[in-house]
């Protein structure tokens, strides 16, 4: 039976750090308005101190969000926050000339590269929004600022610098974004040569199967599990009969598509927890795992007989395939896999001269 392929989920490391940096995004605003709000409590502005809990709320969710494994919705939440602390000092403050207003290009520079072009653009376009209706407010006198009265010519002034900062930010984190993708394809391409180099280290070209490589490894992990349930180990040295005499008359492509042939008529005949490898040449073995008896390894190998007996065409040539096997038993016959093997080996031969075409357990000399 193939191995199936059983990797493990791999996280991809820039996504890490992506998620990294949100978290300690998250956690700046939050010790930034934790002590925004012990100074505005100590100055007495309760409804500023409310407003700056409130935020804190929707911090606090941001990363619960990340946490579960949510860090685009955390980083716009984040974003939509950043928006509305800006905006909310820009309103209170000294509007277009406030401090926060400043301090609004690491929005965008967070907004483009944990979310893309798209937010950017929208935390742009926001931000010009609302500085055309700030202006618009303090005219008509919906909003009294700590600023002097400034008509909409500033709005210009202010527009131009925010809007080059933000050519700035966008190109450069542009660059950035396509350097880490870069990074990511060679990471990946990476990763894949080592998997294929690690799978052609220990699986057979022409069938696909484990290689002897493995069997060692199969074997000690077998044997563990198997003695947790108080039984044993069945190995089972499988050799093709007359393999050569089918290799020089009919060649050596017919000989590989009966080598294949055979390797998936036996895998098909085994349980999920038995393991089956290539060994060498025609040699095949078989690993099977909480036998009891030896009655348990006879039922296996009858059915493999059985399959491996029905005549089969290959390139036009029928052929009635064969095999000797022989069994050896852990920990009855040992527990050393080398060991276990040439004792397997033993019997197979002992079957060979007993006619072929079956099989024999392991006797002692």
């Amino acid at each position: 039976m193939r191995e199936p392929t059983n990797q493990s989920r791999h996280t991809d490391p820039i996504q890490q750090i992506r998620g990294k940096r949100i978290g300690q995004g998250i956690l700046v605003m939050l010790l930034a308005v934790s002590a925004l709000s012990l100074v505005n409590f100590f100055d007495n502005q309760s409804v500023v101190v409310a407003s700056l809990l409130f935020t804190m709320v929707f911090l606090l969710l941001a990363l619960l969000l990340l946490r579960k494994g949510h860090a685009q919705s955390a980083a716009a939440l984040t974003v939509v926050v950043m928006f509305v602390c800006v905006a909310q000092a820009m309103w209170g403050g000294a509007g277009l000339r406030s401090s926060a207003l400043t301090g609004y290009p690491a929005v965008l520079l967070f907004a483009m590269i944990m979310l893309g072009k798209r937010t950017f653009y929208i935390a742009l376009a926001a931000m010009a929004a609302y500085m055309i209706i700030l202006i618009y407010a303090t005219q008509n006198g919906w909003r009294v600022g700590t600023e002097e009265p400034m008509g909409y010519r500033w709005l210009g002034d202010y527009g131009v610098i925010l809007i080059a900062a933000a050519f700035i930010i966008r190109v450069l984190a542009s660059d950035l974004l396509a350097l880490l993708d870069a990074l990511h394809i060679q990471m990946d391409d990476a990763t894949q040569s080592r998997l294929q180099a690690e799978h052609l280290a220990n699986h057979d070209n022409l069938t696909g199967l484990p290689n002897r490589r493995m069997a060692e490894h199969y074997f000690k992990e077998l044997l563990r599990l198997s003695e947790q349930e108080d039984a044993g180990v069945g190995l089972v040295f499988v050799d093709i009969d007359n393999f050569k005499i089918i290799n020089d008359s009919h060649g050596h492509h017919l000989g590989d598509e009966l080598l294949c042939h055979l390797g998936e008529t036996i895998g098909s005949q085994l349980r999920k927890s038995d393991r089956l490898v290539r060994i060498a040449g025609d040699e095949f073995l078989i690993l099977l795992p909480g036998i009891a008896k030896a009655k348990d390894v006879e039922y296996i190998l009858e059915k493999i007989n059985h399959a491996i007996s029905l005549p089969i065409t290959l390139q036009g040539e029928t052929l009635v395939p064969a095999v000797s096997m022989g069994v050896a038993l852990a920990p009855q016959h040992g527990q050393d896999f080398k060991d276990l093997m040439g004792k397997a080996d033993l019997a197979m031969y002992q079957a060979k001269a007993d006619g072929r075409n079956q099989y024999q357990f392991y006797r002692p000399a």
